[in-house]
């Protein structure tokens, strides 16, 4: 396949806010990296370049970056068939922190070649900017960083104002709700800077709009998160803490009060994983021998620096056998709120043994 020649001077990062608002024009980079500790924004980017290019989505094909190799990867980038239309091949990679620990350098070769008519995107939890993928992808592809705006004081907290000024575009433009800066602003105070769950909430606010997309203020703070958010925290922290009769009460309360199990697993999940993400990155380390300590590991799963002293302690406690299968057990669990625990009670059994098991 022919290789185009690519400017090699480093284009900066996009942060996924500023990507989200933009046109995407084609052709698509070769090589695009939606890495970041939110999971929604990785997902909304990777949805919004994919469609906002208008390529034939039937042409787009996925991979699992914990189980699919490289060379099937590459393949699927590198091959025409005598039936392709002529346009741009894409291939994501879900999951792909794994793909690019094991095939960095196959990665690192592709990225610099360029093919034309090829993207290859990565989503990706972690990227570290003085690796020679990092810089390679800045020159000839695109970086794009699917983290929630933070301030640039010690800890980097979550830049609340920011984040409310993203809700209220993310609102009208996704949801057809017209928010008020007051109301923006309350809802981070109450969600934080999860974008997943701010999404979930405006979609559920947007049931109660009028027909101009306005909510009331007293309507607004009735329905958005509230103790069942804040229960839904306490919940996750019980069963990271191993208080299993604390994390039972909490998660009785959540659901006898109407909370979907599917909803709070998302909650739950995006908080735990974490834990078995640090878990994996640190044996990764160990096998090329270049150990990182817990608390590296943890800041580079997602946790602020203000909040890994207290998640190394309770990683410690889960231990490493437990923290090595979390996020199989994740997984399996949504799978089992999505089918054969669907109803109530079965739901209702399934969250429990997820308790029991990291109590």
């Amino acid at each position: 396949m022919a290789v185009k020649a690519a400017a090699e001077k480093p284009t900066p990062v996009v942060a996924a806010f500023e990507f989200l608002e933009s046109k995407i024009a084609l052709p698509l980079p070769t090589v695009v990296a939606c890495f970041g500790t939110d999971d929604f924004l990785r997902r909304t980017v990777i949805h919004h370049l994919t469609d906002a290019s208008g390529i034939d989505p039937e042409t787009i094909r996925s991979f699992d970056g914990e189980t699919d190799a490289w060379r099937d990867i590459h393949d699927e980038l590198a091959t025409r068939s005598l039936f392709d239309d002529g346009g741009t091949k894409v291939a994501i990679v879900r999951g792909a922190d794994k793909l690019v620990t094991k095939s960095r350098d196959q990665l690192e070769r592709w990225t610099e070649q360029s093919v034309v008519d090829t993207c290859l995107i990565l989503e990706i939890q972690t990227l570290a900017a003085n690796t020679s993928l990092y810089k390679l992808i800045s020159k000839k592809g695109k970086l794009i960083k699917c983290t929630p705006p933070q301030k640039s004081s010690w800890g980097n907290p979550p830049d609340e104002k920011a984040i409310a000024k993203w809700v209220i575009s993310w609102a009208s433009g996704k949801h057809s709700v017209s928010l008020t800066e007051k109301q923006s602003v309350l809802i981070v105070d109450r969600i934080g800077g999860v974008c997943g769950l701010i999404d979930c909430e405006i979609a559920k606010l947007a049931l109660f709009a009028d027909s101009n997309g306005k909510i009331p203020d007293k309507r607004v703070s009735e329905l958005v998160g509230g103790w069942r958010t804040q229960t839904a925290w306490e919940l996750s922290d019980a069963i990271a803490d191993g208080q299993v009769a604390v994390a039972i009460q909490q998660l009785d309360k959540l659901l006898t009060a109407g909370q979907n199990a599917v909803g709070l697993m998302a909650q739950l999940s995006w908080s735990l994983r974490r834990y078995g993400l640090a878990a994996k990155l640190i044996e990764q380390s160990e096998r090329v021998d270049s150990r990182i300590t817990l608390a590296v590991a943890l800041e580079r799963a997602g946790f602020n620096r203000f909040d890994v002293a207290k998640a190394e302690t309770r990683l410690k406690r889960i231990g490493r056998p437990r923290a090595r299968e979390m996020l199989t057990w994740l997984v399996d669990l949504e799978l089992q709120l999505k089918g054969s625990h669907s109803n109530d009670q079965r739901a209702r059994l399934a969250l429990e043994s997820m308790i029991m098991k990291l109590g």
